[in-house]
């Protein structure tokens, strides 16, 4: 393990971690290697040569532990003045590796004696570890294991341990009452509370613990292409029309994940996180298929079901090339039928650093009959119907006929609108408009100079070919209006009608001075004259 020796002063960080390895080993490899001490010698004056030029917080954590170990390390002024606040090593989005380098520097501290400058280090990292003891890493959660085990043996903070410890939780009539020991101090002692209030912890006695909070709540997790920086990663499902269905199963489809390794060697012990869509379970078979043989794709595989019936498959692979896209393939059959068939994920990440991590989302194809729906903040409703496609609009698009169909019963709203941002969130496309001009009122009270949002089904994006800081005209039905507490959002479906209406330059241009025309004549007739009763 190399920990995050790879960055500004590598050289540096790799003969740290061999001086290291060297001084560590001398007792049991001091008959066997010729010239150790030499070597050693040789590293720490390298190191000592270098030290004052580090910038790095880490390599400054990483090189004091190894002049320390080999008693190099006279002063400790060029290490806390790496530091942040005195308590840790930090460079911007290395979480885990400033974990590591805040242990290093701990253990520096420890052999240099430094004991009174200590105890905030070793607060702050007893405070970053994950739910279940981790720290994010296997060389963060070693070094962090490492450094504070040796500051309880330089540092007994107590010898007795006896802590009475209440736990006063909301609409709980009596508090929950723990004695810690000695005996039982590596017992962990949890409580749950379903109600996000205020809750009440006394201690007394004497000794000390930790307390550790963990909030769980339900949130949609969205595509962030920005945070793929180590995983290149390609999901696709498509309808399994000739496969083989077990008994119970109503359809079958296929799912295929390719990834690929963004650094410069291959990820090891890298792990493929697959959501499945509700109603559906992997084809066990095809898993097996892919962990057997001489060319298995995959080391072992696990699925999880949870309460929800969405279950998880996890895929363990001993590698993934950071040379050419590997993809592996399997079946999921579907079991039993759900009204709303919600898009469903795929995270890959690397073991060792698994906040280092890439998630897609797959769904049905579109023209799947299992793609049916269209969601609104936590509210969704179906979308079997087509989309708004205007070459399915029989005869010549003039003044009359844009008229005659804005007018249509059930049309709730005429606008002039500018898309001014797109986002894809799940399923669906949010386009947010600014309403310009109202040609036509409906529900929303007063939108003019606003900003309204307008959804649509990722299906339909290809018709609707919206373009960012264009002009156009849209009217739709009343039944496709959601509410959301004060303000309304508008659903883009069959029967909303959108043209892009020219800007001002556009229209001086002969191709488009009679489309321009109509729309001024549309608008104004529409304003001054409105819908014939």
């Amino acid at each position: 393990m190399i920990g995050g020796y790879k960055g500004a002063e590598p050289d540096v960080s790799l003969t740290a971690f061999v001086l290291i390895a060297l001084e560590e080993a001398k007792d049991i490899c001091k008959n066997q290697v010729n010239n150790l001490e030499g070597s050693i010698s040789k590293a720490a004056v390298y190191l000592a040569q270098r030290y004052q030029s580090l910038t790095r917080p880490y390599t400054v954590a990483l090189a004091s532990y190894a002049l320390a170990m080999v008693g190099k390390l006279n002063t400790e002024e060029a290490l806390m003045n790496a530091s942040k606040e005195g308590n840790r090593w930090e460079e911007p989005n290395t979480h885990t590796f400033n974990i590591e380098g805040t242990s290093y520097a701990l253990l520096a501290l420890l052999k240099m004696k430094k004991y009174e400058l200590t105890h905030p280090i070793v607060r702050w990292l007893r405070e970053q570890n994950y739910y279940g003891g981790g720290y994010g890493s296997t060389q963060a959660t070693i070094m962090v294991f490492q450094a504070l085990a040796q500051y309880q043996i330089d540092i007994p903070q107590h010898k007795d341990l006896n802590l009475d410890v209440s736990i006063l939780l909301p609409r709980r009539a009596s508090p929950i009452k723990y004695r810690i020991l000695n005996e039982n101090a590596l017992v962990a002692k949890t409580e749950e509370t379903k109600w996000n209030e205020d809750f009440t912890v006394k201690a007394e006695g004497t000794g000390q613990g930790t307390l550790t909070i963990t909030t769980i709540y339900n949130g949609k997790v969205r595509e962030d292409e920005s945070s793929c920086k180590k995983f290149d990663l390609r999901v696709s499902v498509e309808e399994a029309w000739d496969a083989k269905k077990p008994e119970g199963a109503m359809r079958s489809v296929y799912i295929k994940i390719c990834t690929r390794f963004l650094g410069v060697v291959d990820a090891t012990m890298s792990i493929i996180d697959v959501s499945m869509l509700t109603g559906f379970s992997p084809d066990v078979e095809d898993l097996k298929r892919l962990s057997q043989g001489v060319d298995r794709y995959i080391s072992k595989f696990e699925i999880n079901k949870s309460p929800s019936n969405r279950g998880n498959l996890m895929i363990y692979l001993d590698k993934v090339s950071h040379g050419e896209e590997e993809c592996l393939k399997f079946k999921a059959h579907q079991f039993f039928e759900v009204g709303l068939i919600q898009p469903a994920s795929v995270t890959v990440y690397d073991y060792y650093t698994i906040d280092d991590r890439c998630t897609k989302f797959y769904h049905p194809s579109n023209q799947s009959v299992l793609f049916k729906k269209l969601c609104y903040g936590d509210i969704c409703r179906c979308a079997e119907e087509s989309c708004f496609m205007q070459q399915k609009i029989e005869g010549p698009i003039t003044v009359n006929k844009r008229m005659e169909e804005a007018c249509e019963p059930g049309v709730d709203y005429v606008y002039k609108t500018r898309l001014v941002r797109t986002e894809e969130v799940g399923g669906s496309d949010y386009y947010t408009m600014e309403i310009l001009k109202i040609i036509k009122e409906g529900t929303d009270e007063n939108p003019q100079g606003k900003t309204r949002q307008f959804i649509s089904h990722i299906k339909c994006r290809e018709s609707l070919r919206l373009e960012h800081n264009k002009d156009y005209l849209i009217w739709g039905l009343n039944t496709d209006l959601w509410r959301r507490k004060v303000e309304l959002s508008y659903i883009i479906g069959q029967d909303t009608w959108i043209e892009k209406w020219p800007n001002e330059d556009e229209c001086q241009e002969p191709d488009f001075q009679n489309l321009c025309q109509e729309f001024l004549e549309f608008s104004e007739a529409m304003t001054m004259f409105g819908c014939p009763t």
